[in-house]
């Protein structure tokens, strides 16, 4: 069954260096009612920070405790073909059913290079792929045709993350495939929406849930001036402040405020937030929850 909907990227909790597991129970918790389901061990969630055991402890976890009717989908970005092989079978033994998997990153990657790695992810564990077209973080461009192509020559990827700020490609996509195409960037995700996307892999929905689903559920339902205004009402005033770029330190800085995580804490490289940028973000935050408990 092809996925749509919002399935936001979320970030691990980690505690004194630790993976804090009870904060994906306050965060599954909190917003699983909204949402159609989560990417976990993504770029949002430190993956390349996270050994391999810690990324399948953290499939088994979450896909123990998330609720049955929602999709969990593992981030498989990797540059090891044999851990990403490894880390995507144990998600399938537990139930996963898709992955997110991007171009190898560090590599001048070719097209065929992508091929080859992707089709042997595809074949080799069985999950469904969300091919991830993000050109910033694999210095990887591709066209719409490349894309297509692609998907072509690896019959298991049913869709694609668009972070690439083309706007045009992914009405192309629409227009010329069969592919699920997911927003990919919370800065420009109502753009996105109007281009034509299918749901959102993005951090937004896992800060305000239930204004993000009634945005994009009215926006579906052609009820386009409900959806911006809710959008614009709700949802923009803390998007403009916690992105771009950082978005990962200042998400979990809100997050320990909101008593979702106990610590704000990233793994290195990553550092978190310092005292301006945490202020900015609740200055957002609060913006549109005034009159209620934050």
């Amino acid at each position: 069954m092809a996925m749509h909907g919002n399935i936001p990227v979320i970030p691990t909790p980690f505690l004194q260096g630790k993976i804090e597991y009870a904060g994906f129970d306050r965060l599954i918790e909190r917003t699983a009612d909204y949402l159609e389901g989560y990417v976990v061990c993504g770029s949002t969630g430190e993956a390349p920070a996270l050994t391999a055991q810690e990324r399948k402890d953290i499939i088994r976890y979450v896909a123990g405790r998330t609720p049955k009717d929602k999709h969990i989908v593992v981030g498989l970005g990797h540059t090891c073909l044999e851990e990403a092989v490894e880390i995507g079978l144990t998600a399938a033994e537990h139930g996963v059913k898709a992955a997110l998997v991007p171009s190898p990153y560090y590599f001048p990657n070719s097209l065929d290079m992508v091929i080859d790695y992707i089709g042997q992810v595809a074949e080799r564990t069985g999950l469904d792929i969300v091919f991830y077209d993000n050109p910033v973080t694999t210095a990887t461009r591709f066209t719409t045709q490349d894309l297509l192509t692609l998907a072509q020559a690896v019959p298991g990827i049913t869709g694609i993350k668009m972070t690439d700020h083309s706007f045009s490609k992914i009405r192309e996509l629409k227009r010329k495939s069969e592919l699920v195409v997911y927003g990919g960037d919370d800065i420009i995700c109502y753009r996105a929406f109007v281009a034509g996307v299918d749901g959102n892999m993005i951090i937004a929905p896992i800060i305000h849930p239930e204004a993000f689903r009634d945005c994009w559920r009215a926006f579906r339902e052609g009820n386009r001036e409900l959806s911006f205004h809710i959008y614009s009402e709700k949802l923009l005033p803390f998007i403009s402040m916690f992105g771009p770029g950082d978005e990962i330190p200042t998400t979990k800085a809100l997050f320990r405020h909101l008593g979702i995580f106990s610590s704000a804490e990233t793994r290195s490289p990553l550092l978190a937030s310092d005292n301006v940028r945490v202020e900015e973000v609740l200055l957002g935050y609060k913006q549109i929850t005034k009159g209620l408990p934050v």
